[in-house]
């Protein structure tokens, strides 16, 4: 119950608890899922050698304008007796303005718009904002996922090591954070997905808890 109490004897607001358990715990006991690099097969071992691959993948997510995708996400924490749920669309307006918009089980919104996350809840009446450099763990999590739809791997490799398996058609990407926080930090965050479609967002955290986050191709 760390993070319950953590919310209650912490001076942070109360609404950030709630914003963090909404967009940053993901999450019986979760199912294994250990973070470790991945095997050097051959084959691997060439793609990791030929940078371009990687290069190609940026680029391929980096060619949408607008990218919005529908997404179905699933919460394991030790916290909880069944994993939780959630439904809705995540888009990315480039730059930097990333929005998560959860229609089931009940509707809220997440935007990050530059340094700020605003929260909104119609169902409690709240509509509030908070800047992201005052939640260390959160700004990496998000400045990670903003590199990653700009197709900027410059920027994500300021934040994370990056690793990858299999090719530019069918990529899957492992990216670890440079600067760790074993309170509630991210463990690692993998990514998997064909040519320029992100189709699974998987993150582990240090405590244990993770997510698995699967969305559907790109939206009309």
């Amino acid at each position: 119950m760390k993070i319950v109490s953590y919310c209650f004897a912490s001076p942070k607001p109360i609404l950030w608890c709630l914003v963090y358990w909404g967009l940053f715990i993901y999450g019986p006991p979760a199912p294994s899922y250990a973070c470790e690099p991945h095997p050097k097969t051959d084959q691997q071992q060439s793609i990791q050698k030929a940078s371009e691959s990687l290069d190609k993948i940026m680029e391929n997510l980096g060619q949408l304008t607008v990218r919005e995708q529908s997404f179905h996400e699933t919460y394991y924490s030790g916290m909880l007796i069944t994993p939780s749920f959630k439904e809705g669309t995540l888009i990315f307006h480039p730059p930097d303005r990333l929005e998560k918009h959860v229609r089931l089980p009940t509707e809220e919104s997440f935007i990050i718009n530059g340094n700020d996350l605003l929260y909104e809840n119609p169902s409690r009446d709240l509509s509030l904002t908070f800047p992201l450099q005052e939640y260390p763990a959160l700004a990496t999590l998000i400045e990670g996922l903003r590199a990653l739809f700009n197709g900027d791997q410059k920027t994500l490799r300021q934040f994370f090591e990056v690793s990858m398996a299999g090719s530019p058609e069918m990529w899957e990407l492992e990216l670890s954070p440079l600067i760790e926080d074993e309170e509630e930090g991210v463990d690692c965050i993998r990514l998997a997905g064909e040519q320029s479609h992100l189709h699974t967002i998987s993150i582990q955290e240090t405590n244990g808890d993770h997510s698995e986050l699967q969305l559907s191709p790109q939206l009309p």
